[in-house]
């Protein structure tokens, strides 16, 4: 159904031009969806979990085990799952009570939880023959400073790293985060690695394009990582257009991901939550992929169903400067035209009542 019609048609994507297929096949229970970017062996091998975490803790620890084994399998590199893939995701204040309880029993140091992440990250290897990074969503606890405060958080399992140590807090709650987590910080999270430099981001931050622009030109990462648990439902209607979105934060999530990698000239990649939220019967809009610094999606996947997205050899760092041929060069011009814009007051200009 086109956008015209009353929705956006999910399988409707920019048209581009493909001489490649992407190989399907089943392992552990898992759809996978495996291409390949490049020949470039030394480049990372990514794979992203589009996948339905539920309110269980013990079921989400045990199927990011089995995802875990799936990686190894297929050979990737870095594993991205989704934002809070360990408790589940929250869902009103109604149930605020049963809400906070799951989140202080989902906390990494928890020992049940512990037990868990621990033998995962045990298993990671160093060197580019083996999984070696896994992005994952889960509370974060601080008692820091005598009080306690709950985050919403992205942390890296990676050899000889406290994963525990290696976390970005969300920065950007909607409303209703806000009911259960506490805002975090302004710090950001970037990892420098062999393959490339890449900063963190989830779901909201998309929305804020300072987070993007500060990790593109200030922190100058080569891609930006995003654990999300984004919806699907939203209705935006334009009558006399006779156009209508039942699913338009499903297509803010295509368009936000795009915007990111051609605003900044970086890599985005974004691991989602897919299908219906048992808590709510609202649908997480799935669609975990990768954008390439063109801002062109090159692989996503499904927007209803399971699916593990692995992508081999991805040139994450320098690929544009190696493409770039044509006269208009954005990457270079972002490099030597760019500069802050000053904060100055505009120039304002009454232009009257132009309806007379």
């Amino acid at each position: 159904m086109s956008e015209r019609q009353g929705s956006l048609d999910p399988n409707s994507w920019p048209s581009e031009e493909r001489s490649g297929g992407a190989r399907n096949t089943v392992i552990g229970g898992y759809r996978v969806t495996d291409v390949t970017f490049s020949e470039r062996e030394g480049c990372p091998t990514f794979m992203l979990a589009n996948i339905n975490p539920r309110f269980d803790i013990g079921h989400n620890l045990s199927r990011m085990e089995s995802i875990v084994q799936v990686a190894h399998e297929v050979g990737a590199g870095i594993l991205v799952l989704p934002e809070l893939c360990v408790s589940g995701y929250v869902w009103d204040a109604d149930h605020k009570a049963e809400v906070k309880e799951q989140i202080k029993a989902s906390d990494n140091r928890q020992p049940e939880v512990r037990k868990v992440l621990d033998r995962i990250s045990a298993g990671l290897v160093a060197g580019d023959r083996g999984l070696n990074m896994v992005f994952f969503g889960n509370v974060r606890i601080d008692r820091s400073h005598g009080k306690t405060h709950a985050h919403d958080s992205t942390f890296v399992m990676a050899p000889g790293a406290d994963y525990n140590s290696v976390f970005y807090d969300k920065i950007f709650l909607t409303p209703l985060e806000k009911l259960f987590f506490d805002r975090g910080s302004d710090q950001r999270l970037v990892l420098d690695a062999d393959c490339g430099s890449m900063g963190v981001m989830m779901c909201y931050d998309l929305c804020f394009v300072e987070m993007g622009k500060l990790y593109a030109f200030h922190d100058e990462v080569d891609v930006m990582i995003t654990t999300a648990a984004w919806r699907t439902e939203a209705v935006r209607e334009y009558s006399l257009l006779g156009i209508r979105l039942s699913n338009y934060y499903q297509f803010i999530w295509r368009l936000m991901n795009s915007a990111l990698a051609a605003h900044n000239q970086v890599w985005s990649i974004g691991a989602n939550c897919v299908g219906v939220f048992e808590k709510t019967g609202g649908r997480f809009c799935g669609e975990s992929g990768v954008w390439s610094p063109s801002g062109i999606p090159l692989v996503h996947a499904s927007h209803e169903e399971e699916e593990l997205i692995v992508v081999r050899n991805l040139e994450i760092r320098g690929h544009m400067r190696h493409q770039a041929k044509e006269d208009f060069d954005y990457s270079l011009d972002f490099d030597e035209v760019y500069r802050d814009i000053g904060d100055m007051e505009p120039r304002r200009v009454s232009l009257g009542d132009l309806s007379k």
